[in-house]
Order: C-alpha cells, then sequence, then structure tokens
C-alpha cells in the first residue's frame, strides 16, 4: 500500500547527499534530471487533471519550495517557499501536431524536456500532458531534481497525482486524501514563516554529535573484542575507499563519449515471466534484471567486433527506511565491475547473484551520510571534481525500482505503460526498471554520444532479457 507523503517530515534543510546531489550540477556532464512518461488510454478530463495537480501542490510543500544556497555557507542548502511561484511555468498542456503522432514522438519530447537545466530559482519539477496521439490517446511527462528525491521517494509521491480508480469520489472537488479541502490552485502561495538561519557552529555541532556516537560505539567494540573489532574497522575502511575511489576511465572501449543528450528508449515484457525466470534459476528479480543487461552488453560489443571482459555499473542501493522522509534521497550509489564474456546465461545469473550479494553487504553502505558530509567538507569545487572522478567512469547506471502493481488513472485516465528515466550522470547509459500493473517497463536512456546507434543497443537488450527468459523454458516475451 503507498504511504501518506502528507504524514511524513519534510525537513527545511537537505541531508548531505541531497546537498550534494544539488551541488554537483557545477558540471553539466552530472545532472540529476527524473523523468518519467505515462501513456495513457485516453485525454484525462482538464478539471480532475488540474485537481490532481492541486492536491499536490496543497499535500507535498517541496512543489511549491525553491532551494536557498549560500555560496559562502557551510551548512547544507534549505528549501523554502517560492515568492514568485508560477505554476504556468511548472504545469503545462500542449498538443503534438503531425498526421501520425505516435509514442516515439512522445519519448523525442521527453527527451527535449530531460535535457532542459531546471531554473534553480524555481521549485524543482515540471509536468507536461501531452494531447494529440493518435487513437485519441494522452501522455504525461513529468521532470523532477533528484535533490528532491530517490526513486522509491518519487512513487510515494505519487498517490497525490494518481487515482486507484478512473472515477474516485473526491474526482474534481479538490479534496485530498483525508478528504479535507484542499486551497485552491494559486499563482503566488501565501509563504510559511521564516526560519531562522543555522549558523556554521550550529551545524557542525549536529556533525560532531553524530561522530562521537560512531566513534563511541567503536570504542566500546575495541574493549570488548579488538581483534574482531580491529578487522572489522580494516574492512570498513577499505570499503568506504572502494566507495569513493576514483575512476575516470569507462571500462567499455566503445560506449566512452560524453554529451548533454539524452535519448530515451524502452522496452516492456510481463512481470510474470521475468520474476518465474529468477524464480526458476534460484534468485530474485533484481538478479534477472543484472542478468539481461550484462547479456545485452555482451550482445552488444560483439556486435561491434569488440572484447569487452568487464564493465563498470553503478547501482543505487537503497537505506530506507519507514521513519525517511519521502522527499529525500536514502541511497548509496555503489560501484562495481561485472564481468562480460561468452558464458552461459545460468552461469551469467549465479556470477551476478553472488557479486550483487557482496555489494548489498558492503560495510561503507550505512555510512553514506557520513561520507556525504566528508566529501562535502572538501569545498563545492572540489567536492564536484572527486563525485567527477567517481561518476565519469562508470558505463552504466541500473535501477530496479519497484511500482504500483495494480492500474492507476490520471484524471480519470487510465495509465498504460510507466516509465522511468534516471539521470546519466557521467555514464554511458541509465537503466531504470519500473514494475507496474504487471508489467515491466525498462526506460532506456542513453548518452548519444556515447551508444550513436541506439536502436541496434536496444536490440541487443530485448535479446538479453529473452535469453533469461528462454533459459528456463519460458517463452520469449
Amino acid at each position: 500500500m503507498m504511504c501518506d507523503v502528507a504524514d511524513q517530515a519534510f525537513a527545511e534543510w537537505m541531508n548531505d547527499t541531497d546537498a550534494l546531489l544539488w551541488r554537483i550540477e557545477r558540471d553539466p556532464l552530472l545532472r540529476s534530471t527524473i523523468t518519467s512518461v505515462w501513456l495513457l488510454d485516453s485525454v484525462p478530463d482538464r478539471a480532475r487533471a488540474d485537481a490532481a495537480v492541486e492536491r499536490m501542490l496543497a499535500n507535498v510543500p517541496r512543489t511549491r519550495q525553491r532551494v536557498i544556497d549560500d555560496p559562502g555557507a557551510v551548512a547544507t542548502p534549505r528549501w523554502e517557499d517560492d515568492p514568485f511561484f508560477d505554476l504556468g511555468v511548472h504545469y503545462q498542456w500542449l498538443r503534438l501536431h503531425g498526421r501520425r503522432v505516435t509514442e516515439a514522438d512522445v519519448f523525442a519530447r521527453a527527451q527535449v524536456v530531460a535535457a532542459r537545466a531546471f531554473d534553480r530559482d524555481r521549485p524543482l519539477w515540471e509536468i507536461e500532458v501531452l494531447d494529440g496521439i493518435t487513437g485519441k490517446r494522452a501522455a504525461v511527462v513529468m521532470k523532477v531534481h533528484h535533490a528532491m528525491g530517490d526513486g522509491l521517494g518519487m512513487v510515494d509521491l505519487m498517490p497525490h497525482l494518481l487515482d486507484m480508480e478512473p472515477e474516485p469520489e473526491s474526482a474534481g472537488g479538490g479534496a485530498d486524501d483525508r478528504g479535507e479541502s484542499s486551497p485552491p490552485l494559486s499563482l503566488v502561495p501565501v509563504p510559511g514563516p521564516a526560519k531562522p538561519i543555522v549558523h556554521r557552529a550550529v551545524t557542525e555541532g549536529r556533525a560532531g554529535v553524530r561522530y562521537s556516537k560512531a566513534a563511541v560505539k567503536a570504542a566500546v567494540g575495541f574493549v570488548r573484542d579488538p581483534v574482531r573489532t580491529a578487522q572489522d574497522t580494516s574492512r570498513t575502511a577499505a570499503s568506504v575507499v572502494k566507495l569513493v575511489l576514483p575512476a575516470t576511465t569507462p571500462k567499455s572501449p566503445i560506449m566512452t563519449g560524453r554529451s548533454l543528450s539524452p535519448r530515451f528508449d524502452t522496452v516492456a515484457l510481463p512481470l510474470d515471466a521475468l520474476k518465474g525466470a529468477a524464480a526458476e534459476l534460484g534468485g530474485t528479480l533484481n538478479d534477472a534484471f543484472m542478468t539481461a543487461l550484462l547479456e545485452g552488453l555482451h550482445r552488444y560489443h560483439r556486435r561491434h567486433d569488440v572484447e569487452c571482459p568487464e564493465v563498470r555499473f553503478q547501482m543505487p542501493v537503497s537505506v530506507r527506511s519507514s521513519a525517511d522522509a519521502a522527499a529525500s534521497n536514502h541511497f548509496v550509489p555503489t560501484r562495481f565491475l561485472l564481468p562480460l564474456g561468452d558464458v552461459d546465461v545460468r552461469a551469467r545469473f549465479d556470477d551476478a547473484k553472488a557479486r550483487l550479494r557482496d555489494v548489498r553487504a558492503e560495510p561503507a553502505l550505512p555510512l553514506v551520510g557520513d561520507v556525504s558530509a566528508l566529501v562535502a567538507r572538501f569545498g563545492r569545487a572540489a567536492s564536484v571534481s572527486l563525485l567527477g572522478s567517481m561518476m565519469k567512469g562508470v558505463d552504466a547506471i541500473a535501477s530496479n525500482v519497484p511500482g504500483p502493481p495494480f492500474p492507476v488513472w490520471f484524471g480519470g485516465a487510465r495509465v498504460e505503460h510507466f516509465y522511468g528515466f534516471g539521470p546519466l550522470g557521467g555514464a554511458a547509459v541509465n537503466l531504470t526498471l519500473f514494475s507496474y500493473d504487471g508489467t515491466v517497463h525498462l526506460g532506456v536512456n542513453t548518452d548519444a554520444a556515447a551508444i550513436p546507434d541506439r536502436k541496434e543497443f536496444v536490440r541487443c537488450l530485448r535479446e538479453g532479457f529473452e535469453a533469461v527468459v528462454t533459459a528456463t523454458g519460458g517463452t520469449a516475451p
């Protein structure tokens, strides 16, 4: 069941991970834009769609807030209500024109939206409703900045825009999920009360308390079991080094170019087919997902007659708890090497499963907040340089985000397909798996300079998924 974001806290100050995702955009190759595309079975009712946006504005403070980031401050940036909020900047209805407007035209438009940098003086989200698709259909392109939250956090925001039935009782009435009346849409909402600035001493004091607790825990452990504690400390230190170690050169010899031009493609297949294959092979959906990606990448390099023994992946591992607010980031961007080569699909699956298990067991994962704070203390220019050295050597980013297992509606129109496109962040490709209503939706975001033949790349990915499904006797999707 989706959680109610209105009951969760929206912190005034960014956490350290949010702040890094905000500040790394000093390097435009590291932009952190999350884009989703919803393909609808019909054109939404305008009044009901407007009411859904009204509900989101009323219940999600972050959608009305901008970022305040003092260049000379040590503290992380803070959120404040935008006194110049203009809904027309963030929410638009557009009609696509042409003799035959297809889904390809929708994704072409989404590419343009994703490539456009946010106005950093305004709230960090945009919604476009696209009309005019052949068959009297429509689509929604939604774009948010990663500083507002991670993939799971964005899923938790969806109940404020989407309905679980085509005609809910509150449709068009401007009521929120609790049946309470929401304020009407306004171009200039009433700002909240002024909040005091946290001074440098206070910020450093909070960090000091956090570090001192960790130090006390380590000291107690050392007294009780000095040998084991020393070994654990050594493993943790090695894990932290692995997390931040620079790696500026991609492993792929052909996916090396980088640009500011994302290209969107998709792959869809029945969820049961991939889950069934994963179960037969003795693993999880995520294991099957990664195996399919590796198989696809191997085939792509072979099509180019290029040997590529291994690729460097980045995968966000969620460290989110039920107490964490949706409107923030709670993940660790782990990096690891995975082999390609001519191997049996079952052997590839077993190897990927074992390596992913090791990644999830890294001792550094719970320390992501402290690591982010440490990186931030190097200063803005140095921290961006360090993060760039960590991210630009990544070949592929892979994310697995579970969506609602039931259909949802926007303005009375059913969402038939739901694709998420994560940011490239210096990588050649971002591959985001979003499961929705019995279908696996893969959003493929490729850098045009790294993968100029994207249709061939997507064809290889499809073959990779087919290989996993048929490895256990299943039928190719």
